[in-house]
């Protein structure tokens, strides 16, 4: 049991429609989850919100189907407010395997609170219960299509023991049912419904994965009508309400991963960045800033940006700031180097080679292009290769099987062509594969996906 500290006032009716036929064909829109006859219940002004119990029954109705008679709504004897005669429910028809998955799903997506899903009946210990079987008419004659149903709103959740209700007849689709089992359990807790596409209390993009989010967001059913909420205020934060109703739950915190660039690498201007944020909330959206200024936003993940084209040469800070469901964050920050293009009569700087247009450190810095290196990891270019005279960092030949001073093309019979040193200067240039003055080598470049290739040297050029 928790005490709630009451965040929402007022008594608006939901203004819902139900959906006329059940899905006909897979082209259909799913049908909606309704609140029975709009209703909304509201704490009596002046008094203390009722403590509610942080129990949640999945009831699959598969012992005899769900038997309900009328009356004031109490999972514990199992009444409902919604049917007008006596009814029992068909038994979830699904299977083991759907129905373990659902219950999952649920668990999954209150899993930031501190509400205990359960598939035994509590009995007549204080619970709430969602029934998932039958379907929309075998409750009521005035449900026609709708998905799920609840009895109320219950504005400042002053009702405690009480039934909802979802229709697997209506579909097998596991992420709605997940969805529609959170939404109706959450109306009677005082949750509207809302227009943030992501979270269970919406009708947006029914049938996709939903979790509660730290956001304000408008109420409504349709993007372009929102309203005021009906248990008061212009928005409602479906996660913070829900937190400060049952409590949080002691979860791990969310991390992320940067995985494109290296730390270190020398990149061009417009490098990729990729980036993926671990967390049992999901993720929401990421940031990524270089030199501390913002540059994309981009929600839901896994997340891939470009850097400016613009940036200038030389070493600049990356950041990407990752956000989960429940509005944590992860940051990770490298530093990269920037390279400066050259040809057509650009130069580089000391201790660099041109390369594919762009200025790459040279041998003379540890990872350049032609240093010693025992793994790929070592290697600013991202690569390392093996020849009969050691191991080096290579990068691909330019067009014509050109590389800088210093270097020969080595290139298999494929034509695929890596830099590797020469042993006294000079150019390498293009020509027939030839085994004259350099031998054969063999060179593993299992980052360009060639495994273990003969190469041939170039014959060089003074």
């Amino acid at each position: 049991m928790r005490a709630f500290r009451a965040f929402w006032v007022g008594a608006v009716l939901s203004s819902l429609a139900a959906v006329a036929t059940l899905v006909a064909s897979a082209q259909a829109a799913p049908p909606r989850p309704v609140v029975w006859r709009d209703r909304v219940h509201v704490a009596p002004p002046g008094t203390t919100p009722a403590v509610v119990s942080n129990t949640l029954y999945l009831n699959d109705c598969r012992t005899g189907g769900c038997a309900l008679v009328p009356g004031a709504d109490d999972a514990r004897t199992n009444r409902s407010s919604i049917p007008q005669t006596s009814v029992t429910l068909d038994p979830w028809p699904h299977g083991d395997a759907l129905w373990e998955e659902l219950v999952q799903c649920v668990r999954d997506t209150f899993l930031p609170f501190d509400i205990q899903i359960v598939t035994t009946n509590p009995g007549t210990a204080p619970h709430f219960e969602v029934m998932v079987g039958g379907g929309p008419l075998q409750l009521s004659p005035d449900l026609g299509g709708a998905g799920g149903v609840a009895p109320f709103v219950g504005c400042g959740a002053s009702d405690d023991n009480v039934i909802s209700f979802v229709f697997p007849s209506v579909t097998t689709d596991l992420e709605y049912l997940c969805g529609a089992v959170a939404q109706e359990a959450s109306h009677v807790w005082g949750l509207d419904h809302e227009l943030n596409a992501l979270d269970p209390m919406t009708y947006l993009q029914l049938g996709s994965l939903k979790r509660f989010q730290n956001d304000d967001a408008r109420c409504g059913e349709e993007l372009d009508a929102p309203r005021d909420c009906q248990c008061g205020g212009a928005t409602q934060n479906s996660y913070t309400y829900l937190g400060a109703l049952f409590g949080m739950a002691d979860l791990p915190p969310p991390t992320l991963t940067l995985e494109t660039p290296v730390a270190g690498r020398h990149v061009p201007p417009a490098f990729a960045v990729r980036a993926t944020l671990t967390s049992v909330l999901g993720e929401t959206s990421a940031t990524l800033s270089i030199d501390g200024a913002e540059a994309t936003t981009l929600s839901p993940g896994p997340f891939a940006f470009n850097a400016p084209a613009s940036l200038a040469p030389g070493r600049h800070s990356v950041a990407v700031t990752g956000v989960d469901g429940g509005g944590r964050s992860a940051t990770q920050t490298i530093d990269v180097v920037v390279m400066a293009a050259c040809g057509a009569g650009v130069g580089c700087a000391s201790g660099t080679v041109c390369l594919g247009g762009l200025c790459r450190p040279g041998p003379g810095i540890d990872g350049g292009l032609g240093a010693g290196c025992s793994a790929d990891a070592d290697c600013l270019t991202g690569s390392c290769g093996a020849a009969s005279d050691g191991k080096r960092c290579t990068a691909a030949c330019d067009a014509g099987e050109v590389c800088p001073s210093g270097f020969t093309c080595l290139g298999s019979s494929s034509g695929a062509g890596v830099c590797w040193p020469t042993d006294d200067g000079g150019c390498a240039a293009g020509g027939g594969a030839t085994s004259g003055s350099g031998g054969i080598a063999l060179l593993w470049l299992a980052t360009l996906g060639l495994g273990a290739v003969v190469l041939r040297r170039r014959p060089r050029v003074a």
